[in-house]
């Protein structure tokens, strides 16, 4: 089980991060059903590719109206530059489809009206949405208090000692979440629960972009903001390698 230990003081963190990175949407969207698109899209694809398989779903269907008619093999050709594209082509239709018999309409608008638990609650019902990417909808395009646990955040989070992994790598955990799996969750929460509410958007963007160019699978840590603060907790361990994706 993960085992949140708030040092370094996550407030001391996030302010040297804030003062070596701008903050950015990342690539994310602002409208929540783009939002939840690009992020399921993302999954298991290279960083390098995120935004190539969201343009070539959106060419082809500039309308969510006409996802849920769509035939699979035309969902899933449009998709062909990233992984997994039967599985999501799948997942994408019967999410939408799921919308349109839940609100009359292809549209996460009811969200609007929903408390955050009840709004990470109803994503997570839809087909292929996990945690992660409901708190990702929720923050980028909902802007509510959440944290979502991607594989950056996880490795420097546990490189600082704020949680134990256990053993389980970044990228498992995220996977895992994915799938539901109860202890990959908690890990998660945990990782949510030890940052302050107003700090977790702030942060998240800022450990994504120091995990993507310095605390890396191999850090650099001679030019890391956070050297004298950071016990490197795992640094030389080896996590899963990547996708060859990436």
């Amino acid at each position: 089980m993960a085992n949140l230990r708030l040092f370094p003081n996550v407030r001391r963190v996030e302010k040297l991060l804030r003062g070596k990175y701008k903050l950015s949407r990342l690539g994310n969207k602002a409208n929540p059903l783009d939002e939840l698109a690009y992020v399921l899209l993302s999954e298991g694809t290279g960083e390098s590719k995120h935004q190539a398989v969201f343009d070539a779903f959106k060419e082809r269907f500039p309308r969510w109206s006409d996802v849920p008619d769509a035939s699979l093999a035309d969902l899933a050709s449009c998709i062909s530059v990233g992984a997994g594209a039967r599985q999501k082509s799948r997942y994408l239709r019967a999410l939408t489809r799921k919308l349109r018999r839940d609100h009359g309409r292809v549209s996460l608008a009811a969200l609007d009206d929903m408390t955050t638990e009840q709004a990470e609650a109803y994503l997570c019902s839809l087909p292929g949405v996990g945690r992660r990417a409901a708190r990702c909808v929720l923050m980028y395009a909902l802007d509510r208090p959440v944290f979502p646990a991607d594989i950056h955040c996880l490795r420097i989070m546990s490189r600082l000692g704020w949680i134990d992994c256990r053993g389980i790598s970044p990228r498992q955990i995220v996977e895992n979440v994915q799938h539901g799996d109860r202890v990959a969750s908690y890990i998660a929460d945990m990782a949510q629960a030890g940052v302050p509410s107003e700090l977790r958007h702030p942060l998240h963007i800022c450990l994504v972009q120091h995990g993507q160019t310095i605390c890396r699978l191999r850090p650099t840590c001679d030019a890391c903001v956070l050297n004298k603060l950071c016990p490197r907790i795992g640094v030389t361990e080896q996590e899963d390698a990547p996708p060859a994706s990436a």
